[in-house]
Formats: C-alpha cells, structure tokens, sequence
C-alpha cells in the first residue's frame, strides 16, 4: 500500500519595500580643481553629493552648506542648486535618481556623516557603474548614461540594489537601529587591515619609486604572500595600484598648470612617453587630452 503523501500548506510573505529606486540618472566622481564653481541646476529627481577628498560648499536655493569630507547632501526634487570648492581641490562623488517612494522624504535637506562601515557601498556603487556604463573622467554637463559595450552581468540592477541598501542602511542609522552585518570596511588611513596598510605604503611613495622587498620588510611578510594576497582582496596587482595612485596624482598635477615634463620628472616615470603611455592606460585618454577635457 502506497504511503500518503501530507500536502503542507504554505504561506507567501509578500515583501515589503521601504522604497525603491526606479531609475538611476547620472553617476560622477569628479575631480575638482580649487575655486571650481558649477552651474547652476534643478531637476525632477533626487541627487546625493558626497564629499571623498577636502570639502565641498553646495549653494541652494534656501542658503549654502559646507559639505566636509566623508560627508553626504541630499538634494530633493526641484530645488536650485550648484557646487563650488571652497579654497582646496575636492573629489565629490555624485549620484542622482529618481525614488517616489514616501520614504525618501525624511531626506529632504539632510547631511550626514557616512558611518566608515557604510562607505564601501559607495566604492561599490562607483567601481560597478565603470564597468556597467561608459563614464566621462570630466563632465559637469553629463546628462545621459551610456552602457559599455559589454556592461557588467546584471550591473544595472546591482547599481539599483546597492544605492537602496545603502538608503536603508542611512534610514536605520537615523532611527537608532545598528544593521546586524559584518562589513569589509574601506578606509584607507584609519584602516588596519592589510591591504590598507599596503595602500597607505603606496600612497606614501607616489614621488618616488616602489620597492617591494622594502614593503615587505615594514610589513614583515613575504613577497609571495603580500602580492597574493592584496590581488584576492582587491582585484588588482600591488604595480598596478601603485600606478593607478600615480595615475591619480598626475591629474591633479595637471589641474595645477604642470606641463608634462615635470609631472614625469616628479613622479618618477621613466620618460614623457612612459608617463603618457601609462596615464592611458589607466584613464583611456592621454595626458593632453584629459587637460583638454578639464578646462
């Protein structure tokens, strides 16, 4: 005789959304020069400025806020405004949507310290939209994101993903309530993890030359391991970061008037045509293309 088979009645939680971010506008990380003021604009969608390096003074219809660095504004819907530097070159990272979700009203106007173990989501955010879309290295006036050619596997709704948890993680901060996670945290200089460590060595050695064998003697590990180490935790080489940094360097060099020569000089690159060579490499535009783009 066949055993019978107990049907187990099952019940479908419906899933609640806090909001959710229909449409993703443009995405920036701008390198600015000192006293940079932009346009002014205003539009239908929401805008997060974060400042990653110096700070930043954002001027809106209702009066100015100084954004400091590892701070974020949100700009609502409809409201006037634009980005100056006050003094200092900045780094602002900006990303603009659009969310008709209630919950994006508590936003309206705020500024807030990014908690350090939330700022990977940023980087995440960033480091997914260069491989999903095709981003400027400059351009203030961006108003329509292109897909690469071969974008990133799901990288749209990754983008989307990223930017809502990052929402919800800022939502619950603001009402008391810690998110129970363990975070890989990416702060480079306040940072002990190992491959931070290695990339403040790095950073300390832009205007010289890299010596792995001295590296791993402050760090006292062997070479085999460092190397293999940092390209599982990064994705990248320790050279390869190391010129990326110089990479960085260079084009604010560039924005402070250096000609080529003495950038090449002062970063230790072998030659004007080493310097060039690298410089597109890292940014798909020559050195003399990237200070057209910026004036």
């Amino acid at each position: 005789m066949e055993a019978k088979t107990l049907e187990k009645k099952f019940y479908k939680h419906k899933i609640s959304n806090l909001l959710n971010v229909q449409k993703i506008v443009t995405i920036h990380y701008q390198e600015l020069e000192k006293n940079y003021v932009s346009k002014d604009e205003k539009h239908d969608f929401w805008e997060i400025n974060y400042a990653d390096k110096k700070d930043a003074l954002i001027v809106k219809e209702n009066g100015s806020t100084l954004l400091k660095q590892g701070e974020m504004i949100f700009i609502k819907p409809n409201q006037t405004h634009r980005l100056e530097c006050v003094g200092e070159e900045a780094n602002i990272f900006i990303i603009s949507f659009e969310c008709r979700s209630e919950s994006m009203r508590f936003f309206n106007d705020k500024k807030y310290r990014v908690p350090d173990e939330f700022r990977y989501l940023l980087q995440s955010i960033m480091s997914e939209a260069r491989e999903t879309f095709v981003l400027p290295d400059f351009d203030p006036d961006l108003n329509k994101l292109i897909l690469r050619d071969n974008p990133n596997l799901g990288g749209e709704q990754v983008l989307k993903n990223q930017l809502e948890l990052l929402l919800i993680y800022m939502l619950r901060q603001a009402n008391n309530q810690n998110a129970q996670q363990e975070f890989f945290v990416s702060k480079i200089t306040s940072s002990n993890d190992l491959q931070d460590e290695i990339v403040c060595y790095l950073s300390s050695k832009l205007y010289d030359t890299l010596s792995l064998d001295e590296l791993c003697e402050k760090l006292h590990y062997g070479k085999t391991h460092l190397c293999s180490f940092f390209k599982q935790k990064t994705g990248a080489s320790i050279y390869h970061t190391y010129l990326k940094l110089k990479i960085d360097e260079a084009k604010k060099l560039i924005r402070r008037k250096y000609s080529f020569t003495d950038i090449a000089n002062k970063l230790f690159f072998d030659s004007v045509a080493h310097f060039s060579y690298v410089f597109k490499k890292h940014t798909g535009m020559t050195p003399r293309e990237y200070k057209a783009s910026i004036k």
